[in-house]
């Protein structure tokens, strides 16, 4: 039986107003100048680095482990303030964030208190936010965020497909129905989560990773909790929608427990889940064409009752329309009508994360019949967000095939420049559009998503390797406990 270490931990500044927070020589998590906490090791029996510094701050297209917040994202928040002490000979953790809104309307308060559960066998946090109103008039607040939890590689989608390590969000409503969200990306949420009811007690996670499910439990809201799920990332938004304006002096505080589950308890609320219904109504209003990696030639829907990480075309028409009657090898196509010169970008959603030192090359047919302008053409944007001096998103790179007009005879390949990602860009996304610039009709058809990914990268082989060494290790404790038992 392994013995458990009690924690020592260590909250240590490395550069830029960010923190590291380190147990027994191991990084457990960081804590950003923005306020966001990384939440890098579930146990303390898990192997890690201890990192001295950091290659650029936590943002929801760049979350090593699991991103919760010393701010609130509604009303949004920026952080004025941020200390921490430790408690209980070092086994304690305290972070304190104080945020403020750009108008002064709004002050946050969030504590996050770090130990170990009572097995010591795993890291979990106990958050208590506090919103203040100060305006001088009643503020009409629709919906309240108090906090914002991402694990990584819960929303990658598309180029990350075969990196993903969740498939759903559980969520337990105030009856102790546990109800299972798909991870998707075409139809949002809202619209079921807006049905059900939620109590203290409730919890919502992401489930589907096989060592453990990271989960939020409500343990005291002033208002009926209530979640939300981006369909883009899956980010979990954790909030109430108050049923008043906010008045001045009014506070709101919010205690809430974030940890993760165990393989057996996870099992267990997966088995009892029931999926959330998608009615003949949702599948009509999400019916649009599915693009994968590979070939796609437009004859079959993007999946919304099941997991899918597939990208789609939202149709719009008449000017954007999925035709299942036109096609070059089998019926399917995107179909683009401009009645006045105009420029008509037709994006697949969402964009997608794409990994570093991988390569794009992208191909498709087209036709065009009466088209005067540019014409129809393919648009791969490069980008990435960045936080300073200011967060923005930078789009370094845009590519074109190049354009079809007129009427064609027949169907005309278009090729892509090939977007060759360098090993050093960790946090980029493409999205990619099909254009009609100009005035007339077009079709596209037999999109060739060709996608090379790098081989492992260093830090895979070295957590591999770290992962291996622990492994020993472990053994070689094993068996010096068993000769010491039997001499």
């Amino acid at each position: 039986m392994m013995l458990m270490t009690r924690p020592a931990f260590e909250v240590v500044p490395i550069g830029g107003n960010c923190h590291t927070i380190n147990d027994h020589g191991k990084t457990v998590a960081i804590v950003t100048s923005q306020g966001y906490i990384d939440w890098l090791l579930k146990s303390p029996m898990q192997e890690g680095p201890l990192l001295k510094s950091i290659r650029k701050e936590t943002h929801l297209s760049y979350t090593l482990g699991l991103k919760l917040l010393l701010i609130t994202p509604t009303p949004a928040t920026l952080l004025r303030s941020f200390r921490c002490e430790t408690a209980d000979s070092g086994s304690v953790v305290i972070l304190h964030g104080e945020g403020e809104t750009e108008d002064g309307n709004f002050l946050s308060r969030t504590s996050a208190v770090l130990r170990t559960d009572a097995a010591a066998s795993r890291y979990e946090w106990r958050l208590s936010t506090t919103l203040v109103c100060r305006a001088e008039k009643p503020v009409p607040v629709a919906w309240i965020e108090y906090n914002n939890v991402y694990p990584a590689r819960a929303g990658l989608c598309l180029f990350w497909s075969r990196h993903k390590e969740y498939s759903c969000t559980l969520m337990t409503d105030r009856d102790g129905t546990v109800w299972r969200f798909p991870h998707q990306h075409t139809l949002h949420y809202t619209r079921k989560i807006s049905k059900l009811h939620f109590a203290e007690g409730t919890m919502a996670g992401f489930f589907g990773e096989k060592t453990g499910s990271p989960v939020v439990i409500v343990e005291k809201s002033p208002l009926e909790p209530d979640w939300a799920i981006c369909d883009m990332y899956y980010d979990l938004h954790c909030g109430a929608r108050p049923v008043a304006p906010l008045q001045q002096g009014q506070s709101l505080v919010f205690v809430y427990t974030v940890k993760y589950l165990g393989a057996e308890e996870s099992e267990r609320l997966l088995a009892q889940s029931t999926p959330i219904p998608i009615l003949p109504e949702d599948f009509a209003q999400h019916d649009y064409p599915r693009l994968d990696l590979g070939l796609n030639t437009f004859n079959a829907p993007v999946g919304i009752d099941r997991p899918d990480e597939a990208s789609t075309f939202r149709t719009d028409p008449p000017r954007r329309v999925w035709d299942r009657e036109t096609g070059h090898s089998s019926k399917g196509s995107l179909r683009l009508t401009n009645e006045v010169p105009m420029e008509n970008a037709w994006p697949a959603a969402p964009p997608s994360n794409i990994p570093p030192g991988s390569r794009l090359s992208i191909s498709a047919k087209v036709r065009t019949l009466n088209v005067e302008g540019k014409g129809i053409f393919i648009r791969l944007k490069y980008h990435t967000f960045v936080w300073h001096p200011k967060p923005h998103v930078e789009w370094p790179i845009t590519l074109e095939s190049k354009p079809v007009n007129g009427s064609t005879a027949g169907w005309v390949t278009i090729t892509v420049p090939d977007l060759k990602v360098p090993a050093e860009h960790f946090d980029y996304l493409v999205l990619l559009e099909v254009v009609l610039d100009g005035k007339g009709t077009a079709w596209l058809t037999e999109m060739d998503l060709d996608f090379e990914e790098a081989p492992l990268a260093e830090a895979q082989i070295e957590r591999e390797r770290g992962r291996r060494r622990a492994v020993a290790r472990k053994a070689k404790k094993t068996a010096a406990a068993g000769a010491s038992a039997t001499a």
